[in-house]
């Protein structure tokens, strides 16, 4: 007799094989062990990694470098021994015998996986009393039937981690059972829950190493960052920080900053500023390039950029955030002086344009002003002189009249060459018609007159300062300049003017300014006129936008809060967009064609209105409504 396993006294001279064991007790050999001599062989199946207690310090190693926490059970040692259930029992305990690091069995029926039964379990039962003549010659399902018990089965491609926290959340007397291994092609293989937990230890090394690498890599990086590091609880307290932070916050360590600071309260100028970073996170979870002015330790102000993001656990709750924090004080200073010099730039060139076109347009009214009062001047002194001899003129041909009716009265019979003179000469119809000639030549002198006066009007050059002047006196001049564009001509129809006056007062101003003012609004919507009727074919008269059969100019007045004046000039011309509007009153900018426009006339009335005159001038306009402008005056100017 010898002591063999587990302590389990077998008689190693009564080998049974299966001719030993009762009839019908089991099937032919149908299983994984193959007889040898008449004794059990066992097949196991290859390990691709071996974890043993027995190997040598540098194959554990080697071990050690290939596992990993996704290491599965696939990568362990399984075996892969089975016994049919009607086999005796002493066949098991050979294999136990010659395979003392085999944890186990699996037993079949007929080639299928029935259960396992433990090497442990296995002794523990053979060990009692009369347990031997019991069990060893017989089937060795009688054994199965007592020792059998749960089992915990896994696949091959279960995590060796996670098959550790299963199989340590077994009862006490199960833990160390091996488990069974179910394989991709469906065969099962048993693990010794002993490799397993040994596995899971060198993983469980094996990973704090790593982590302990990493930690050291990523605490230089925490400890060296140019950047500020942080991590804030969300009450508004630091949990930690970097060297780089407490330099940017003006602090001598770390753990000042973080033992002193409050930042909620103490570090952002403005204080509704955390307030405000908090409620970004809270609703896209990140911030990015948030940035701040913040107090340093000193009491001076820095801007910072922030880059942070909410950390939560598992439940989604908050835990605190973290982030990054860069000086961009440096940065800050350089944008505030190139948008000053920018601002300052773009200041000057707008007073450049301005002056530009102001002596543009200065010297063009100067060079026009000269030219209407010269022209004035020069109608002024001969159609005087006409105007004045007209009514001698006058007389002196009705005298003579008088007289050649005296003649016929006294010599009815003049002889033939005066009635041929005065059949030649049609002297009846020129003593009927002359009276109208000279009607005509007086109004056509009369209206002379009034065109070298309005002209004068217009021009003011002897109007330096400002002077109480008639509002509708300047619109009148201007409207009389521009009469021969108002008249019907052969490609458009006339535009009809609408006067609606109110009672103005003398408005102090700049008149011949004001006049300036008056020829760019008018002119300007006489062109508009043109245009859009220049755009239209015949059937489309007339103009869909006004009842009148013609286009229309409409010039109102009136008085508004007792010491203002409006003028509304009103077109019925195309309209223009807002996009179009927004730019009306920039120097240069115009649509009309080139050569047509200068794009200065409205940028000048600008100025002289709002400038010069402290008013207000702006434009209602919208695509195929025409385009009213507005002009505001004060009654009196303020010093």
């Amino acid at each position: 007799m010898d002591w063999v396993g587990d302590g389990c006294l077998i008689n190693s001279d009564r080998w049974v094989d299966g001719s030993e064991t009762e009839s019908g007790s089991f099937a032919e050999p149908n299983r994984h062990l193959e007889p040898t001599n008449c004794k059990p062989k066992i097949t196991a199946k290859p390990a691709k990694t071996i974890v043993l207690p027995a190997l040598a310090p540098g194959e554990a190693n080697r071990v050690k470098a290939e596992l990993s926490l996704n290491s599965q059970l696939e990568a362990l040692t399984l075996y892969d021994v089975g016994v049919e259930f009607g086999h005796p029992t002493n066949e098991v305990i050979q294999i136990f015998n010659e395979n003392p690091l085999l944890p186990g069995i699996i037993i079949t029926s007929e080639g299928e996986y029935v259960g396992m039964l433990s090497r442990r379990r296995t002794f523990e039962y053979l060990s009692r009393p009369y347990s031997l003549e019991l069990f060893v010659k017989r089937p060795l399902k009688i054994l199965y039937g007592l020792a059998k018990t749960e089992i915990l089965t896994l696949s091959s491609d279960t995590e060796i981690v996670a098959a550790a926290r299963l199989s340590l959340q077994r009862s006490p007397e199960l833990i160390y059972e091996p488990i069974v291994v179910k394989n991709p092609e469906g065969s099962y293989s048993l693990l010794d829950v002993h490799q397993l937990l040994l596995a899971q230890c060198q993983i469980q090394d094996a990973a704090a190493a790593a982590l302990r690498e990493t930690e050291a890599k990523y605490r230089h990086i925490f400890e060296n960052a140019m950047d500020g590091i942080f991590q804030t609880t969300p009450a508004g307290s630091f949990k930690s920080a970097n060297p780089a932070l407490a330099q940017i916050l003006g602090y001598e360590s770390p753990a000042a900053l973080i033992d002193n600071t409050n930042i909620a309260s103490q570090l952002y100028v403005k204080p509704q500023r955390r307030a405000e970073f908090v409620a970004a996170i809270a609703e896209y979870d990140n911030v990015s390039a948030f940035e701040s002015l913040v107090y340093r330790q000193d009491g001076s102000a820095i801007w910072i950029r922030e880059n942070a993001r909410a950390v939560r656990d598992d439940s989604g709750n908050l835990l605190y955030y973290e982030g990054t924090v860069e000086d961009i004080t440096e940065k800050k200073q350089k944008e505030a002086q190139l948008k000053q010099q920018t601002t300052e730039l773009a200041t000057a060139l707008r007073e450049l344009q301005q002056t530009q076109a102001q002596l543009i347009q200065s010297e063009k009214m100067s060079s026009l002003g000269q030219m209407v009062a010269g022209v004035a001047h020069e109608i002024n002194n001969p159609i005087n002189c006409v105007y004045s001899n007209l009514p001698h003129a006058e007389n002196y041909i009705q005298d003579l009249l008088n007289l050649l009716a005296l003649y016929e009265q006294h010599y009815p019979n003049p002889n033939d060459e005066i009635k041929a003179e005065k059949a030649a000469i049609d002297l009846e119809f020129l003593i009927e018609d002359l009276p109208r000639v000279l009607s005509a030549m007086q109004q056509g002198s009369e209206r002379i007159c009034d065109i070298a006066r309005s002209l004068r009007n217009f021009s003011r050059l002897d109007e330096a300062q400002m002077k109480p002047a008639d509002i509708h006196d300047g619109i009148e001049s201007t409207l009389l300049i521009l009469h021969h564009r108002l008249k019907t001509k052969k490609e458009f129809p006339g535009i009809q003017i609408i006067k609606e006056y109110g009672n103005l007062p003398p408005v102090q101003c700049y008149a011949g300014q004001l006049n300036q003012v008056f020829m760019n609004l008018i002119g300007n919507g006489i062109d508009a006129i043109e245009e859009f009727i220049s755009n239209q074919t015949e059937t489309n008269y007339p103009l869909p936008i006004t009842d009148s059969p013609l286009p229309i100019i409409r010039i109102s007045t009136e008085v508004i809060n007792n010491n203002w004046v409006r003028i509304r000039i009103c077109d019925s011309g195309a309209g223009m967009t807002e996009a179009v509007q927004k730019q009306l009153f920039n120097s240069f900018f115009t649509t009309k064609p080139i050569g047509k426009g200068t794009g200065l006339g409205l940028s000048i009335s600008y100025q002289i209105v709002v400038e010069k005159h402290k008013g207000h001038l702006k434009c209602i306009s919208a695509p195929g409504q025409g385009s009213e402008f507005i002009i505001e005056l004060p009654i009196f100017q303020q010093d």
